[in-house]
């Protein structure tokens, strides 16, 4: 019994436990299987040890006395373990799959452990015994769970490592996306795009492609090296090369040997000198639409590109897209807003010019009458009524001036967005004015309309709701917009007190209004026409206006046409 105890190996619950905190104190796989192997050759009284592992990785360690004859057979018995049975399991009736023993032609034991997880083979171990008395350590129960035990904390650190590789990378695409919104101009949010792909994928070159869709051809948006500027002027036509390929088809594509793919456009080398390898082609996509292609060129490792180097693309392919169309939205909205000031400053520079060459000129010469009118009161009083006849004239070509420049005038919005969208801030402004519910229905309505009809229709509309407002003592309103065949209809409809609409037109001289007669001049301009009616047929009370345009006539003009 004393022999016994001094061979025997240390199975004892506070030696495996003490060996196995110190086994939880590592990090990373290799570091456990060096520790680990050491101690597993003596628990079990082997002379040498031999391992092959493959899960995030492929591991290949000897430790111990392991003589040639041995290690000639170990390397054919492993050479049978590769990675891809880790995925296809074992060969059908393989004997790999169970705990073995061999004995060679010297008489050396070597006891094969399979190691299993999750019935996938991850490798095996085998113990070497030179001397044959000590083999059956290596069978005893607790050595197995040994074994299957560090093999667990093996697998437990590559999922810890890969966790942690996986949250790096959030953590760096998370970066990413900060970096690219946190920028508004395009040429920066492309350049850094190329940049990140660059460093993130080791790739000696990157590309970024732009799709012209009027011309359905790609360009060059950031071309990198030494000849660069030269691509600028270079354009590829959509089906054209692999990028163009991958727009076409909206499908990545993972290439490690471009000069022998019939898809490869060699024109971009022959013209810049660079030799490409290999590469990696994603498309760009926003909301589904594809806006162009990213492309990596040259991975620096001799293997090339991998699949997960292409998941890593599609995903920064992602953000840059979002990138991308964001500050395109944003140079849109600045060169509009531009526009917007630019026109603002005509309009008002023309107000003033019209206003001093017109009703100010009226105003002052109204005034000298007037002070010329006092003054012949008392000397020539039969004078009066011919010059307040003149003073009459003038006043009322102020009137229609004035009245004709509040017409003309029109929302800045109608210049950049089109009639429906000024009529839907006109009823927002309406709306909170509390003075009418106002309603705007719009039904198969066309945004294309010239921009001078659109101010014409606008205008019609502001003089029926100015009269609306007077008079009409209504609680709700209704424009309404809707094709019908070749015409454009508008309609305007109130539930107010309503008039009698003959009587008004007859006695528009006396009453100094021209309200409705400037309207239906105005959709004659369009050669329309311009229907009232009092009360509304469809409600029976109120008024109902209704401008009836041909679309041909309003319709913005291409400049084929």
């Amino acid at each position: 019994m004393g022999t016994e105890a001094t061979t025997s190996p240390d199975l004892s619950a506070i030696a495996i436990t003490t060996q196995f905190n110190r086994l939880l104190l590592l990090r990373g796989t290799r570091a456990l299987w060096a520790e680990a192997l050491p101690w597993l050759m003596n628990v079990c009284r082997a002379d040498g040890v031999s391992l092959v592992y493959f899960n995030a990785g492929y591991l290949r360690v000897r430790e111990g006395l392991i003589p040639p004859d041995v290690t000639a057979y170990l390397t054919e018995w492993e050479d049978q373990w590769t990675p891809e049975m880790r995925h296809n399991g074992f060969p059908v009736h393989s004997p790999l799959a169970v705990i073995q023993e061999h004995i060679t032609t010297s008489g050396r034991r070597l006891i094969h452990f399979p190691l299993v997880m999750e019935g996938r083979p991850l490798g095996t171990l085998t113990f070497v015994y030179l001397h044959p008395e000590h083999r059956e350590y290596a069978r005893h129960p607790v050595v197995q769970a040994l074994v299957r035990s560090v093999t667990y904390l093996a697998y437990l650190q590559d999922a810890l490592q890969y966790s942690q590789e996986r949250l790096e990378q959030v953590s760096l695409f998370y970066q990413i996306g900060q970096n690219l919104a946190s920028s508004l101009d395009l040429d920066q949010v492309l350049r850094d795009t190329i940049e990140l792909t660059m460093v993130i994928l080791d790739a000696e070159a990157a590309t970024l492609f732009l799709l012209d869709e009027e011309r359905q051809e790609l360009v060059f948006a950031i071309p990198t090296g030494e000849k660069g500027e030269e691509l600028k002027e270079l354009r590829i036509a959509v089906g054209e090369g692999i990028a163009g390929w991958v727009v076409q088809t909206g499908q990545s594509e993972l290439v490690n040997d471009v000069q022998n793919d019939p898809r490869f456009l060699r024109q971009v080398d022959s013209q810049t000198g660079f030799t490409t390898r290999n590469l990696l082609c994603v498309p760009l996509q926003y909301q589904g639409r594809i806006i162009g292609a990213l492309e990596t060129i040259n991975k620096r490792s001799a293997t090339g590109f991998t699949q997960e180097d292409l998941q890593w693309l599609t995903t920064l392919a992602t953000q840059a897209a979002i990138a991308i169309e964001n500050a395109r939205l944003y140079e849109s909205l600045r060169q509009e807003r531009d526009r917007i000031i630019a026109v603002q400053e005509e309009v008002r520079h023309r107000l003033a010019r019209a206003l001093h060459d017109g009703p100010a000129q009226d105003l002052a010469r109204l005034i000298l009458d007037i002070d010329y009118a006092r003054k012949l009161f008392t000397k020539q009083p039969e004078s009066i009524p011919q010059i307040l006849d003149e003073m009459e004239a003038i006043a009322r070509r102020a009137n229609r001036t004035v009245r004709q420049f509040l017409f003309e005038l029109r929302p800045i919005i109608l210049e950049t967005r089109g009639l429906v969208s000024a009529l839907q801030t006109y009823v927002e402004q309406w709306q909170s004015s509390g003075e009418i519910q106002c309603h705007l229905d719009v039904e198969d309505f066309p945004s294309d309309l010239d921009t001078t009809a659109a101010g014409t229709l606008f205008g019609i509309i502001q003089e029926a709701f100015n009269n609306l407002r007077k008079h009409a003592q209504a609680q709700n309103a209704w424009i309404r917009l809707r094709r019908s065949g070749e015409m454009l209809e508008i309609e305007i409809e109130d539930d107010g007190v309503g008039f009698d609409v003959e009587a008004v037109l007859e006695s528009y001289e006396e009453r100094n209004s021209f309200g409705l007669l400037n309207m239906r001049e105005q959709a004659e301009l369009l050669e329309g026409q311009l229907i009232v009616r009092s009360p509304s047929p469809r409600i029976g009370r109120g008024t109902q206006i209704v401008v009836r345009v041909p679309y041909q006539r309003v319709r913005r003009k291409t400049s084929t046409e």
